[in-house]
């Protein structure tokens, strides 16, 4: 999937960065514009399952383009934000997850369906 800057990171592995700290703000995550994500990218998030809570990394964000998008929305630009974790710990996705982040704090994201990446588990969520 591609990433912000253009470039592609189909296909390869991200692991986590330490160091991301980005400032707090009281406006959950999953309403947030793409700049407050692209910090996070390469930090780990937390998904509660319903077997534990699975540590998932922020692997990339892909911009959506849509020209006919209405300008009063929430969000002034739709974005994929796609997470890997551990294949043997990848909750099967299709569903409403509690996400949460050390920087951020809690929030729900939906989480579309897992695939596979270089052995990893991948969920991608849509924040349009």
């Amino acid at each position: 999937m591609a990433g912000c800057s253009g470039g592609s990171d189909a296909g390869s592995v991200v692991t986590p960065t330490a160091g991301s700290t980005p400032t707090p703000t009281a406006v959950a995550l999953n309403a947030t514009e793409i700049s407050a994500w692209e910090k996070l990218v390469g930090s780990a998030f937390l998904i509660s399952t319903d077997t534990g809570k699975v540590s998932a990394v922020l692997a990339s964000l892909e911009r959506i383009t849509d020209a006919t998008r209405p300008s009063d929305l929430g969000r002034h630009q739709p974005f994929f934000a796609t997470f890997q974790m551990d294949q043997r710990q990848a909750p099967g996705g299709g569903k409403t997850y509690d996400v949460s982040h050390p920087t951020t704090g809690a929030f729900q994201l939906f989480l579309g369906m897992s695939s596979e990446v270089q052995g990893k588990s991948v969920l991608t969520a849509v924040l349009n």
